[in-house]
């Protein structure tokens, strides 16, 4: 099911179309406080308890996350709703829900006119958040040196769940076309740094990455809200870094820097995915300086 702005945020997307600087506001938002951030690109909902993005907003006014159920849904049911979220940093241990939004593992305050740091109540797990017009860098300043963690985009690509009208694609080629079933035991495993996702019908991707290459498993798949799998009525792409097949988290380096947001382009042609890698690996030579 496609998801759409209210009225008064979709006019907060028109504003930014006029050129209105980034700005950070605190609103309630799903009744949870949320910063909200506007961009020239994107309007980002951060759970401030969470920890994690909660709805990512394009400039038409899609969803690419939308959060909007219990984070303690059980499988599948969780795929339509409460096992959004970005980035979802902590899986299981007693900080477990720490980075994913609907729990109440975190604190989240702003620093800067583009800056939010979110830490785990138990000081364990500290993350910084720095919004640009184009992108947003999100970095793992500390972790937990008895666990691990992962970083993980679940959400309805351009609002909606049909993986038949989806694509994907990474450093390691694309636009792909396969869709695996998570709900099956099915997945596409490698080691990527970036990757992007696309619907058939939209002028728009998302993309993630990751600056500090590593060698730890990655996964894509889809999720479905019932036992159809990719056939569901429906539910969420499931991309993550440092995830293993088994839904093991396997990362646990600090300063790590991730990057994700949305190109303005569909992806047809070898040379449309020349384009995309070419913008997402500018970002990576993009070094932000906090002060």
């Amino acid at each position: 099911m496609e998801t759409s702005l209210g009225s008064l945020a979709f006019c907060m997307v028109i504003n930014l179309l006029s050129g209105n600087p980034l700005t950070i506001e605190e609103e309630i938002y799903n009744d949870r406080s949320h910063f909200v951030v506007s961009t020239e690109s994107a309007i980002y909902y951060l759970d401030k308890a969470g920890g994690g993005l909660s709805s990512i907003i394009d400039c038409d006014g899609i969803d690419w996350v939308h959060y909007n159920g219990s984070p303690h849904a059980k499988v599948p049911d969780g795929a339509s709703g409460g096992f959004r979220g970005l980035p979802n940093f902590v899986f299981r241990s007693d900080d477990g829900g720490a980075g994913h939004p609907g729990f109440d593992q975190c604190i989240s305050e702003q620093i800067d006119s583009n800056a939010i740091r979110t830490k785990s109540k138990s000081g364990k797990w500290v993350w910084l958040w720095r919004f640009h017009d184009d992108h947003v860098e999100l970095t793992m300043e500390r972790t937990d040196p008895n666990h691990s963690y992962w970083f993980l985009y679940e959400g309805p690509v351009a609002g909606s769940f049909n993986p038949y009208l989806k694509y994907w694609g990474t450093d390691l080629g694309g636009p792909r076309y396969e869709v695996p079933s998570l709900n099956h035991g099915e997945s596409i495993a490698d080691t990527w740094q970036w990757a992007y996702f696309g619907d058939q019908e939209t002028n728009r991707v998302f993309f993630v990455a990751q600056q500090e290459h590593d060698h730890l498993n990655d996964i894509f798949s889809y999720m479905g809200n019932s036992g159809a799998g990719k056939d569901a009525e429906d539910g969420m792409v499931v991309f993550g870094f440092g995830r293993g097949t088994g839904a093991q988290s396997l990362m646990t380096a600090e300063n790590v820097t991730f990057r994700f947001g949305f190109l303005e382009r569909k992806i047809i042609t070898q040379e449309d995915h020349e384009w995309a890698a070419a913008c997402i690996e500018q970002m990576h030579r993009h070094k932000s300086n906090l002060h």
